[in-house]
């Protein structure tokens, strides 16, 4: 990987790529080093500076980030990339105002930019702004399903945030006509909705499908969602200990679960209990950003 570097020491170009290589495969400090030379070697370098930014980002130096971000959109004013990923790095530390500005400007400068509208979309959630989130979901899948990596079932979840459960419902029972494999997590999206629209005893049925469903995937849980969905049900039937249980080991696999349960209606006669407000001050992260 570095033979070119080498045989170029003073090309910050090559130097950079090398950079954005590490960062890629998440070799971050390698990737720090790389930026750092490129930088020096050419300190006007808008593109080095704001790679090295996400790089901070990435490993949650928030303020860092902030500072390469800021000084390579002052080399150039118009870098779509930079300001949506500082856009991004302000959702990550809640500056939810200032994410939608950068977001915003991100997209004046690029309209298809999709990893933007998705990032936009994480900002309006956030500030539960559902039907600006969904209009942003929308925009994002239909000009790149790949950004949102269960799309079919996140977007099922968010009709129900928006309080629209008879659509949500036709949805999801439209996507479990069709081969996918999503199919647990829609099972999910479709129980949730069925108990807001028609109460739990007319949702048990879906509830106890949805439920068969995740439990045969728990081993390949690596993320966290089947065990979060399954305390979503639990929570759903007014399991309290189970819901809250199956909460804290998702949590432990991925915190940002937490900020799905601040919406998700399931959890909504659970959101006073204080072991479920425990459970969420003990995680401080937001939804991580979608892929890129």
């Amino acid at each position: 990987m570095k033979s070119h570097t080498e045989q170029n020491p003073k090309n910050s170009r090559a130097i950079a790529q090398l950079g954005e290589s590490y960062r890629l495969m998440k070799r971050y400090s390698e990737a720090l080093g790389e930026f750092n030379r490129a930088i020096e070697l050419n300190s006007d370098y808008a593109w080095a500076m704001a790679h090295r930014g996400e790089t901070y980002c990435l490993m949650n130096r928030y303020f860092e980030a902030l500072a390469d971000f800021n000084q390579a959109i002052e080399l150039n004013p118009d870098y779509a990339w930079a300001y949506a990923h500082r856009g991004d790095t302000y959702r990550l530390m809640t500056r939810n105002a200032e994410a939608l500005a950068d977001l915003n400007r991100a997209i004046e400068l690029t309209p298809d930019y999709a990893w933007a509208y998705a990032c936009r979309c994480l900002s309006y959630e956030q500030m539960k702004r559902y039907k600006e989130a969904l209009v942003d979901f929308d925009r994002t899948i239909a000009l790149d399903e790949t950004i949102f990596s269960v799309w079919r079932s996140d977007r099922g979840l968010l009709l129900s945030y928006c309080g629209r459960y008879a659509e949500a419902i036709e949805y999801c029972q439209q996507w479990l006509n069709q081969e996918n494999e999503e199919t647990h997590l829609i099972r999910y999206s479709l129980a949730v909705a069925k108990a807001c629209e028609q109460g739990r005893a007319e949702a048990q049925a879906e509830i106890d499908k949805a439920r068969a469903a995740l439990q045969a995937m728990v081993n390949m849980d690596t993320g966290g969602a089947v065990l979060y969905r399954l305390g979503g049900l639990a929570a759903l039937e007014g399991k309290a200990d189970q819901a809250l249980h199956y909460l804290q080991k998702a949590l432990l696999l991925r915190g940002s679960r937490f900020e799905t349960a601040r919406h998700d209606p399931a959890w909504r006669d659970l959101r006073t209990d204080p072991r479920f407000q425990s459970l969420i001050s003990d995680n401080t992260g937001v939804t991580s950003s979608p892929s890129n």
